[in-house]
């Protein structure tokens, strides 16, 4: 049975599995679903058409599937699709999705967004990332599974974020960041290299590791007389780059950039 605390105000209308938990006064629009097991401890808002998996856990002010923050057009019918296990921290915001892109905001599975972390409108998410506090993406980005956004980090509009990256705290993000890359120092720094530690934890085999560090130095080769275009396309048909899944990665990325290109290293 559903347990709503009686400050709560829960619509009629909403539809929660039948072990949901809204604590004290809490707030759950009429075209809210939430999956098993989801839980909101207090004081939480979840509004809009917000569908929620199983296990999503809402701490105190937090505020979910409420309006875009977009100044040209909010759509009321726009969405904000949850999977499962995240956990959003208190005042973290999660937007649904505009008119101007497909009017969906999408999240996958075990996030953790800490405290006051902000997801726009229009953002795909994967799984398993984790928001530090006060990190935010602006509209239309796009954050690939097992990234680590750092404290006070912001991500520009239609950015993509690799697979495995890691932002340090208090950096801007204006390009496009690599799978496995590693950006720290602050505002507009390039790409320091590959996050290592991360890709240790994820269980990468060493020889793996050392193969993509190889083709990281020579995808970023500034010496190199040839294009960057140029690079992309020897490492394409170089059987033993192909070889290895995680530069296959890196090459799918690196061939399709968004509207934001590359980002560099520094000079």
């Amino acid at each position: 049975m559903v347990k709503i605390h009686p400050t709560a105000i829960v619509d009629s209308k909403a539809e929660l599995a039948d072990d949901v938990e809204i604590g004290p006064y809490c707030t759950v629009g009429p075209h809210v679903k939430m999956g098993a097991g989801c839980r909101l401890i207090s004081h939480a808002v979840v509004d809009g058409y917000t569908t929620m998996g199983a296990r999503n856990t809402v701490y105190p002010f937090a505020t979910i599937g409420l309006l875009a923050q977009h100044k040209r057009s909010n759509a009321p019918d726009a969405l904000l699709i949850i999977g499962d296990d995240n956990t959003f921290r208190e005042h973290v915001t999660a937007h649904v999705g505009s008119e101007v892109d497909h009017k969906i905001t999408r999240i996958g599975n075990r996030n953790l967004f800490l405290v006051a972390s902000h997801i726009a409108h229009d953002c795909v998410l994967g799984d398993d990332i984790v928001m530090s506090n006060n990190a935010t993406l602006a509209g239309h980005v796009h954050v690939g599974n097992r990234v680590t956004i750092g404290g006070l980090s912001a991500v520009l509009q239609f950015t993509r974020i690799g697979e495995g990256a890691m932002i340090g705290g208090m950096c801007g993000i204006a390009r496009d960041l690599i799978p496995y890359g590693l950006v720290m120092g602050g505002v507009r720094s390039g790409v320091a290299g590959l996050n290592l530690i991360g890709l240790q934890r994820m269980g990468i085999e060493k020889p793996q590791i050392m193969e993509l560090q190889k083709a990281y130095h020579f995808l970023f080769d500034k010496n190199s007389e040839m294009t960057f275009a140029d690079r992309i396309d020897i490492m394409n048909k170089n059987p033993e780059m192909t070889a290895n899944p995680l530069i296959l990665k890196l090459i799918d990325f690196v061939q399709h950039p968004s509207k934001n290109n590359i980002l560099q290293p520094d000079d």
